[in-house]
């Protein structure tokens, strides 16, 4: 995050003057003593305009930014056969609905470190059973589709009792073999985003079940291709591309009947501006749970290794997926999966002010970018002698004094040889 502002090209501005579509670049205070998730982001509604009058005396807007599309953005869907919707002043069923008209608040039943062990046992299930598929897939292109349901139900299960837990261990534990660790770790953040979204237990379980499908078709692509350290060229992006068609026919000729599936997996890499594939579908022509299995899909891509490109941080792809707002991915789904994922997820290594580094161990709803944390390391980076606990979002300072931490960067999951793990499970 930039420590220092820059307030080149920047226009201060009353938050009473702002309007749906302009840029706020920076504002009277640091970000971190406001509870915006990130730096700098649109003014989408009326909503926004009085979060910042709540918090700021004014602003700096960046005129060059100004996105004038975003007043015509409507929260609707499409049915689910994929056929368009009627007009926006149609009255939508909460089935058709991205976010239902009444949509169900979740509660976590159980804290994150009593949630460990069962999340532990699950994935590892989850893995098993999944590496098995990828294999048997590779080798005749068969598989048993009731078996991956019955690894990825326990996992929409660990996270309806909490939302946090299991997400941070597939985080933490990333995995070999990138296509059953995608197909594990998209089956996570659907169920976390629709679980956010608020959605009923029935379709967060569709959710979960179709991502965990969505590569499946690149079992039937040469291995040479997909492990390629190289950028693949124009020939052979045609074939990754094909992907999406080989998984849709693959599922069927596996007996899967499903069309509220297929149709996921179909449109999962269409995207909101019509620049996606394979019909290059935009907006409300792709079915919502397609737009939700295309973020969670980008979002798990961007932080796995993969040969042509290293894993970003967490915070890193979501800063990503931020500026795609509006272009690849519905803006108010990007602010759902903002809330559901964390800036600084749970079990993440981060950097603060002081050089100090240590593993994130809860979100604050209100602060985003002020998580607690353990501190592992001193600022020399040598361990420390007794681990402590803080709280950003409950420092302890007088009002005109600055704040003792911050954080300054995500650090790779192995960053000095910290295995966050063992913070949860002991």
């Amino acid at each position: 995050m930039d420590l220092q502002p820059n307030y080149k090209g920047l226009h201060k501005t009353e938050p009473s003057k702002l309007t749906v579509g302009m840029y706020v670049a920076q504002l009277d205070r640091p970000w971190e003593e406001t509870n915006f998730p990130l730096q700098g982001f649109y003014v989408r509604n009326a909503g926004m305009v009085e979060r910042i009058a709540n918090n700021c005396s004014f602003v700096y807007v960046d005129p060059r930014r100004y996105d004038s599309k975003l007043g015509e953005v409507k929260l609707k869907a499409v049915v689910n056969d994929g056929k368009p919707h009627p007009a926006a002043n149609t009255k939508l069923s909460a089935r058709e609905r991205l976010v239902p008209k009444v949509p169900r608040s979740y509660e976590n039943t159980v804290s994150i470190n009593d949630e460990m062990p069962s999340a532990t046992t699950s994935l590892d299930e989850a893995e098993a059973i999944l590496s098995t598929c990828v294999v048997k897939l590779q080798s005749n292109g068969g598989f048993d589709i009731n078996a991956i349901e019955d690894a990825i139900t326990p996992l929409v299960q660990s996270v309806m009792r909490n939302q946090t837990a299991l997400a941070a261990l597939t985080r933490m534990r990333r995995m070999d073999d990138y296509i059953f660790s995608h197909a594990i770790s998209c089956s996570v953040w659907g169920a976390v985003l629709a679980r956010e979204l608020g959605l009923p237990p029935d379709d967060i379980n569709q959710i979960a079940f179709a991502c965990s499908l969505l590569d499946l078709g690149k079992t039937t692509l040469p291995l040479e291709l997909l492990n390629s350290p190289d950028k693949p060229d124009d020939e052979q992006w045609l074939l990754l591309k094909d992907h999406v068609k080989r998984g849709v026919d693959l599922l069927m000729a596996n007996g899967l009947e499903d069309q509220r599936i297929l149709n996921i997996i179909e449109t999962h890499h269409e995207r909101h501006d019509g620049s996606g594939y394979p019909n290059g579908l935009e907006a409300n022509k792709i079915p919502a749970f397609g737009r939700i299995a295309g973020i969670v899909d980008s979002y798990d891509a961007m932080i796995s290794d993969r040969p042509y490109a290293p894993a970003r941080s967490s915070y890193q792809a979501i800063q990503e997926i931020q500026k795609s707002a509006g272009t690849l991915f519905q803006p108010e789904l990007v602010e759902y999966f903002i809330r559901a994922i964390g800036v600084f997820p749970v079990g993440s290594i981060v950097e603060l002010n002081t050089g100090e580094v240590g593993v994130v161990l809860s979100q604050s709803d209100d602060s985003r970018l002020k998580p607690k944390l353990m501190l592992i390391l001193e600022a020399n980076k040598q361990p420390r002698e007794h681990l402590v606990i803080i709280d950003l979002s409950n420092q302890q300072v007088e009002s005109h004094q600055p704040l003792q931490w911050w954080i300054t960067k995500e650090l790779p999951g192995n960053a000095y040889g910290i295995d966050p793990q063992k913070y949860f499970l002991g």
